[in-house]
């Protein structure tokens, strides 16, 4: 049977409850909804995020790749991934800022447009990585 290993990097600070940033089970790793809000202690309510969409998408995805370095993996590694998007204006900034961070495009995607969990969150994005040989 796999084992379990949780991930939770420091330089994201504290997950905003009671989960870890990415778990990993066997040669995959399954990474928590990851937003731009700065990770530092406190609740998610009073921590800081930038106002503009570009902003926040470039720093979600930064989120993102620090937990994939601290499981040992890479951008590439991830073949999966979500993203949640608070409106379908952002749709066209998303593919072109994606792009930058997957030039492969060697992964699926899917979107939604949905309410997050702060009004002024505008993007969240999970993933899915195989880290195996």
């Amino acid at each position: 049977m796999a084992t379990k290993q949780t991930y939770n990097p420091d330089t994201l600070g504290e997950p905003v409850g009671p989960f870890s940033r990415a778990v990993r089970i066997g040669d995959t790793l399954y990474v928590a909804g990851t937003s731009a809000i700065t990770h530092q202690t406190g609740p998610i309510w009073d921590r800081p995020l930038a106002t503009d969409f570009e902003t926040q998408a470039r720093q979600t995805f930064e989120n993102v790749k620090k937990v994939m370095e601290d499981a040992g993996g890479t951008m590439s590694d991830i073949y999966k991934i979500t993203m949640l998007l608070k409106d379908r204006k952002y749709f066209d900034q998303i593919s072109a800022i994606r792009a930058e961070y997957f030039p492969e495009k060697a992964y699926v995607s899917t979107g939604f447009i949905t309410d997050l969990m702060r009004d002024d969150m505008l993007i969240e994005i999970d993933a899915e990585a195989y880290l195996g040989a």
